[in-house]
């Protein structure tokens, strides 16, 4: 685990976090990768700003660090929150100046920082390797609101060529009725199974 010297290093910047016991091993824990998964207001946030605050600490670059978030909302909550804890550490009276120099020397590289959603670190690894991938490097992400249109818009082609003679879908309509097959294929859609 990172420094500790004079009360700076790791305990030093996560000391003004006041992580809880609980939270200390999802902190810590560098034998394998953490999922930190709980409800709402139980201090996920600061739990993953204090992992991420401690890796850094490890001497860690920014860059070689990957924390996602479902959102992009929490994404930038989380970038937000490692700015700022690493701003009042920095302005830290008792802080040795080469601890200073340090940190202000990693807080300068978290523009580059991989705090993002899933979408934006496979965008970003797909960008990097598109012949790899077999995409166009100049792709977009579907909004999810585009997305839902355009479900819909292919639902609304399904249900039309199944009403415009196809034989063996045509009885589904005369049993269920096109307001339930549209619902039943809404649910399949939405299980993606």
């Amino acid at each position: 685990m990172g420094r500790d010297v004079d009360g700076t290093g790791v305990q030093g910047i996560l000391e003004q976090l006041r992580p809880s016991v609980e939270q200390w091993p999802a902190i810590t824990e560098r034998a394998r990768d953490v999922a930190v998964i709980a409800g709402a207001g139980s201090g996920k946030t600061r739990t993953l700003v204090a992992r991420y605050l401690s890796l850094l600490a490890d001497d860690l670059d920014p860059r070689a660090l990957v924390a996602i978030t479902f959102t992009v909302k929490a994404a930038r909550e989380m970038r937000n929150r490692v700015r700022r804890e690493l701003s009042l550490y920095l302005e830290r009276p008792d802080l040795a100046e080469a601890e200073s120099a340090r940190w202000r020397e990693i807080y300068g590289r978290l523009d580059a920082a991989r705090i993002g959603t899933i979408h934006s670190l496979c965008s970003e690894i797909l960008r990097a390797h598109p012949a790899e991938a077999g995409v166009d490097p100049e792709f977009a992400v579907l909004e999810e609101g585009q997305a839902n249109i355009l479900r819909a818009q292919a639902l609304d082609a399904a249900l039309a060529w199944a009403a415009g003679g196809a034989a063996d879908v045509a009885g589904l309509f005369a049993l269920a009725g096109e307001r339930a097959l549209r619902k039943t294929l809404e649910d399949m859609l939405a299980r993606k199974t």
